[in-house]
């Protein structure tokens, strides 16, 4: 009798235990891949973590190194959209506006790291230009990412 008790109450605990996972399942949120800010000890997701740097990449080509001028716009924000972020996403409203900073960046604005209030000469700017180019592969190698295709 005392084990028929003890198997009611383990019927009883386990039919609670699943009738409320559903439930937990519908308050947990999803992750969110379409966003720039995580919380502390929050997964990072590194999809685009090399976004800013591959637009970087894409403006020095064309500004120090002479590739040919390509839209930023279409070829980011579309790789964008391909992983399912489209407009109104935090990601894609964070990558337009640095399309559009760099857009009308000049070489030594790229080079004040978008603050207008460094004074830094002409030649600093070369050689700014130069040193950076190196670190990135050169010219041939920052014309060679300028003209691939954005990898999915």
């Amino acid at each position: 009798m005392r084990c028929l008790q003890h198997r009611s109450v383990f019927r009883y605990l386990l039919g609670a235990v699943l009738a409320s996972v559903p439930l937990a399942a519908a308050h947990a949120e999803p992750p969110n891949h379409c966003r720039n800010s995580f919380k502390p000890n929050e997964p990072i997701e590194p999809r685009f973590v090399g976004i800013d740097y591959a637009l970087f990449m894409h403006v020095l080509a064309e500004r120090y190194c002479g590739a040919e001028p390509k839209p930023m716009r279409p070829r980011f924000l579309q790789y964008v959209e391909k992983q399912g972020c489209g407009p109104g996403t935090e990601i894609y409203s964070d990558l337009e506006a640095a399309i559009a900073k760099m857009e009308g960046a000049s070489l030594k604005l790229l080079a004040q790291n978008g603050d207008p209030s460094l004074a830094i000469s002409e030649p600093q700017v070369q050689e700014w230009a130069s040193a950076t180019t190196k670190e990135l592969g050169g010219c041939d190698g920052l014309k060679a990412a300028h003209d691939a295709e954005l990898q999915q």
